[in-house]
């Protein structure tokens, strides 16, 4: 007797057929969708295993510098031109005009390849020929260099602030931890463009997951050591750069060995002072730099330079009828611009 239908087994679905190109597009998805990214292990290899943290953070510091110069080659130049009058040795090329000068098989191959092998023909005229399309092509490298080293610095900077954003979701106590020591944190932010009566408007997005992300991070909570919180472009006083100098280097110097070997008065003084400076020690710390301060005026006179001019005196200091006392620009310098400056940095949040 024939089966009935309904006792027939189903037939079971066979596995759909993927491409190699569905693997990588779905590594990790669930990953992602849980708020994190990063689902691969520690590289297991030889070179890996040689190298600790601190290996690891000077070769990538070093590379990004290296990616600097190639996206601002230009710089050199620039230095040269303010620096050069004033001295009389032999400075080296920039890249450009060294891959012109000497020809490196790796970049002509990885302009062209099999061009090598033209240059060096024996035959003059395929020589020349090859010789001129390295030139163009050279030519071409170094205008597009620049736009991809700074595009390479863009995509890593937006890659690790997004590390830093999942593995807040992941592990949040080490990273309040590790936020509490800085009073800087890479944030992710966009803009967006909108046109509104014929013109166009600008909206940041992302700010209140920024504002609700740092605050959540507790950042600065324990920062003893201040980084600059404004860029070169924001035009930042030379004042506020020189009294975060100033205010490093003491808790640098109070925290090193240089105490023992320099027991003079001022140093004990540092040593009983709280940390981090707050409003209410912020005399006793200024007490201290200007001690400090006055001996870098006395033996370092040149470091004052940007001081000197941003209060709009010449430098060198030239006496004059036109010009105070050098006794009262120094008073102007140290006693009220730098002072201001530097006991502007005192925390009030504590």
């Amino acid at each position: 007797m024939k089966k009935s239908a309904s006792k027939r087994k189903p037939k079971t679905a066979r596995p759909k057929e993927t491409t190699g190109l569905d693997h990588p597009f779905f590594l990790g998805g669930d990953s992602r969708l849980a708020g994190f990214m990063h689902y691969e292990p520690p590289r297991s290899t030889d070179e890996y295993e040689k190298m600790d943290d601190r290996a690891l953070f000077r070769r990538i510091s070093d590379d990004l510098e290296e990616l600097l110069a190639r996206a601002y080659p230009t710089y050199f130049d620039e230095w040269l031109q303010k620096i050069a009058p004033n001295y009389s040795q032999r400075f080296p090329i920039n890249r450009g005009s060294r891959l012109r000068t000497v020809i490196h098989e790796s970049v002509v191959e990885s302009l062209c390849l099999g061009l090598m092998k033209k240059i060096r023909s024996s035959s003059r005229s395929q020589s020349r020929r090859a010789l001129a399309k390295y030139q163009r092509l050279l030519d071409q490298f170094l205008t597009e260099e620049p736009k991809h080293a700074a595009n390479a610095l863009a995509f890593i900077a937006i890659r690790l602030a997004t590390y830093l954003e999942n593995l807040f979701v992941k592990r949040p106590e080490l990273m309040r931890e590790v936020a509490a020591e800085y009073d800087l944190w890479p944030v992710n932010l966009s803009l967006r463009t909108a046109i509104r009566k014929g013109e166009r408007k600008f909206q940041l997005r992302r700010l209140t997951f920024a504002r609700n992300y740092l605050a959540q991070l507790r950042l600065n909570l324990k920062c003893d050591f201040p980084l600059v919180a404004e860029s070169g472009a924001e035009l930042m006083s030379p004042f506020k750069l020189a009294a975060q100098d100033v205010y490093r280097t003491l808790l640098l110097f109070r925290d090193s060995q240089s105490h023992a070997r320099r027991p003079n008065a001022w140093a004990k003084k540092l040593l009983a002072l709280p940390v981090p400076m707050t409003k209410e020690t912020a005399i006793d710390w200024w007490k201290v730099a200007k001690v400090y301060v006055d001996e870098r005026w006395d033996t370092g006179r040149s470091e004052f330079k940007p001081l000197i001019k941003h209060l709009g005196f010449n430098y060198p200091i030239e006496l004059s009828s036109k010009t105070p006392y050098e006794s009262s620009i120094r008073s102007r310098v140290i006693d009220n611009d730098l002072k201001d400056a530097f006991i502007a940095l005192a925390r009030n949040d504590l």
